[in-house]
């Protein structure tokens, strides 16, 4: 039988299922007065190898976005299954009490000025590299400076590290995937 494509909506609100699953994450930061803040995202990409620069996409008025544009640096903090639901669930609580919420613990990071998640299984430290405005989305650009893993994971064979990494999908409103088998490309 032949598959036969039909018409899909362009806003991805209306997605079921989505085109574009994009990894969550935690972007932490500082506030002026060293007031811790965390933010789910899950629009992140990597856009250059060298330098390595990632982006995601927030909201100019956003605290995480103001907090980025004053302290010029954040820290991406990778959620796995066990972290998930309670990181869908803070978006109704703000500032410090989402991380008591969430029941996160926040370390220093060791090259920037912003808290990383110690739950994370891995983390990313960004230093500002620039911003952009793009329809309704705000772009912020980061050069990653440092980058830290769990030392388990990269002691397991090369098919086990993503399944121990446990990174979680954002697809839909209340709808998370973990990534799936791994497979590897025909030489």
């Amino acid at each position: 039988m032949k598959m036969k494509k039909v018409p899909y909506p362009t806003n991805k609100r209306e997605w079921s299922p989505s085109l574009v699953p994009g990894p969550v994450v935690l972007i932490s930061t500082y506030d002026s007065n060293r007031v811790p803040n965390i933010a789910p995202k899950s629009w992140l990409q990597m856009v250059s190898f060298d330098p390595p620069i990632l982006m995601f996409s927030g909201t100019r008025e956003n605290t995480t976005e103001r907090n980025i544009l004053r302290t010029r640096c954040f820290g991406v903090n990778f959620v796995n299954t066990a972290l998930a639901s309670g990181v869908f669930e803070s978006i109704q609580w703000f500032g410090r009490e989402r991380i008591q919420k969430v029941g996160l613990t926040l370390t220093a990071a060791s090259e920037i000025e912003a808290p990383l998640v110690s739950e994370s299984r891995a983390n990313l430290e960004c230093r500002l590299h620039s911003t952009c405005e793009v329809g309704s989305g705000f772009v912020i650009f980061g050069e990653i400076c440092a980058a830290s893993i769990w030392d388990e994971i990269l002691a397991a064979e090369d098919e086990k590290r993503y399944e121990l990494l446990d990174q979680v999908f954002f697809l839909e409103d209340g709808v998370f995937a973990r990534m799936g088998k791994v497979l590897k490309a025909r030489k």
